[in-house]
């Protein structure tokens, strides 16, 4: 099993960033940013560090809102999604190529997404959270 963790990055206007990924078995399929949980990590500091190193952003992790997992073909992935403090929208994004794209979306833009598999559960369970609100 691979741990990874992702970030829920709010910005102030209510929207929340995803990045399409720009290679591997996943290109041209969006996620909420993150990655591999390190020997020694915690789930924030992965994410913290992930974030830093993908995007160029500096994120304070605040709690885990949710831990999913999903089985692809050749592996299962369990993530611990980090929800973060708002975006400081001083910061600018910059891609380390990771990522071909990111975008700032509320979730009826959603369905205007190819998401991956696990990042797709993800959304439903955002929504029908922020639904029974």
């Amino acid at each position: 099993m691979i741990r990874v963790a992702a970030a829920l990055i709010f910005d102030k206007q209510g929207n929340f960033l995803i990045a399409e990924r720009a290679h591997g078995k996943l290109a041209g399929k969006w996620e909420f940013p993150g990655g591999k949980i390190e020997a020694g990590e915690t789930e924030e500091q992965a994410v913290a560090r992930e974030i830093q190193e993908e995007l160029g952003i500096s994120v304070a992790p605040k709690k885990i809102v949710g831990v999913f997992s999903h089985t692809y073909a050749e592996q299962e992935v369990e993530l611990a999604l980090v929800r973060c403090s708002p975006f400081d929208d001083s910061q600018k994004i910059i891609s380390d190529g990771s990522h071909a794209a990111h975008a700032w979306v509320q979730f009826s833009d959603c369905e205007n997404y190819d998401f991956a598999p696990l990042d797709h559960e993800i959304v439903d369970f955002l929504k029908q959270a922020t639904e029974n609100n």
